[in-house]
């Protein structure tokens, strides 16, 4: 029997009608690799809309993961992250529009009335000779009395009451 030739391309042994016998076991375990190729995780590139913090809090997040979600109400955004247990954390953050090239506004300090925080001299020196007279008021009442019936530590018997 001659070999089958295709005249530029060499031997072609399924030229005629020939079938591969090898062909049905290779696409089994073509499909038996593709059942065990690891599944890669699809990353989800859109944008999680809640709406408002309910909405937040009742989104289901697996166990360690962080979730951005973004609230279709108000200009809030939440990050919501579980632990090994599955129990949720929730952060909510606010947000606004940043304009290119224009400065940002200082921040306003609230104004505070230093009144009641700090204390002129004057008012420290006042306080302090107060506070010399009471300290000096209260060593001389925790004195002992000097006691003239004592002689050598004795009472010599007598009553000192």
């Amino acid at each position: 029997m001659a070999l089958p030739y295709a005249p530029g391309y060499g031997y072609n042994p399924y030229q005629f009608g020939q079938v591969n016998p090898l062909q049905p076991q290779m696409d089994r375990l073509a499909n038996m690799q593709a059942q065990y190729q690891p599944q890669v995780p699809q990353t989800n590139q859109g944008i999680l809309w809640v709406q408002g913090e309910a909405g937040a809090k009742s989104y289901l997040v697996a166990p360690n993961t962080s979730v951005l979600l973004m609230d279709s109400e108000e200009s809030r955004f939440f990050i919501k992250t579980t632990d090994n247990a599955g129990m949720p954390t929730l952060r909510t953050f606010e947000y606004r529009e940043v304009t290119v090239g224009a400065t940002p506004a200082p921040q306003k300090q609230p104004e505070m009335s230093m009144d009641d925080k700090y204390v002129t001299r004057q008012e420290y020196n006042d306080l302090r000779g107060k506070y010399e007279e009471l300290y000096g008021l209260l060593e001389t009442a925790t004195k002992p009395a000097p006691d003239n019936n004592r002689k050598g530590g004795r009472d010599n018997g007598k009553s000192s009451v």
